[in-house]
């Protein structure tokens, strides 16, 4: 990456989270902070391209750390992406597909399409970060409160299709997938160093972000 060592691909579950990126606005939160907070969620801002999107248990969030070059091709990047979560899919016998004009990965439900696969990314001086979110047997009722990526739309998840799979399953077929379609080689391991301090940038996101429900659902001092 930018001091030269090398790609990785961060493949992990979280607390319940709502993420909202640089297109997006609090507006497309349909539920109250006391209620988002009774859930056990919190909201944060992130430097992502996107709207807001739900991260949660049951599903497989990928976080691509990848070295692009000096002139990347960000649509070919998340063409990429999508290209091997839909390969991955078809691992399991699901018909997943692209949506005109839409971002992420998409399936049909009850002849609706369904999303599958969220993508959000950034490419800041030619290094990837933020990436994929597939939803494996996450709660979908939380994409209810919200409009997810800004649209409302269906919601699928592999559960919800009949696959029974443990995310580090579904993980380690779409890190071979995504490797194949970077033409990257892959070295898994399940074991990950904490970050340190001097790997994170002084003005990076990270380091002054806070939960925007904190001071919402705060009651008086």
């Amino acid at each position: 990456m930018r001091a030269g060592g090398p790609d990785r691909l961060l493949l992990l579950e979280h607390d319940p989270v709502y993420t909202i990126g640089r297109r997006g606005t609090t507006d497309h939160l349909l539920a109250s902070p006391r209620e988002l907070r009774d859930a056990g969620a919190s909201v944060f801002r992130v430097d992502r391209g996107g709207d807001i999107t739900f991260h949660g248990p049951g599903q497989l969030v990928g976080y691509p750390l990848v070295a692009l070059g000096d002139r990347p091709d960000v649509t070919a990047y998340v063409r990429a992406i999508e290209t091997a979560l839909i390969v991955a899919l078809a691992s399991y016998e699901v018909e997943a597909r692209r949506e005109a004009g839409k971002t992420g990965v998409w399936v049909d439900v009850d002849g609706r399409p369904a999303k599958v696969a969220a993508i959000g990314v950034r490419v800041s001086r030619g290094v990837s970060s933020h990436g994929f979110a597939l939803n494996v047997d996450t709660d979908l009722a939380a994409f209810s409160r919200m409009i997810p990526c800004g649209f409302a739309h269906e919601v699928a998840s592999l559960a919800r299709l009949g696959v029974r799979a443990a995310p580090l399953e579904v993980a380690r077929r779409c890190a071979r997938e995504l490797a194949a379609a970077l033409g990257r080689t892959l070295a898994w391991t399940e074991v990950v160093a904490p970050p340190r301090d001097d790997e994170i940038a002084p003005d990076a996101p990270v380091r002054d972000a806070h939960d925007l429900l904190s001071e919402a659902v705060a009651g008086p001092s």
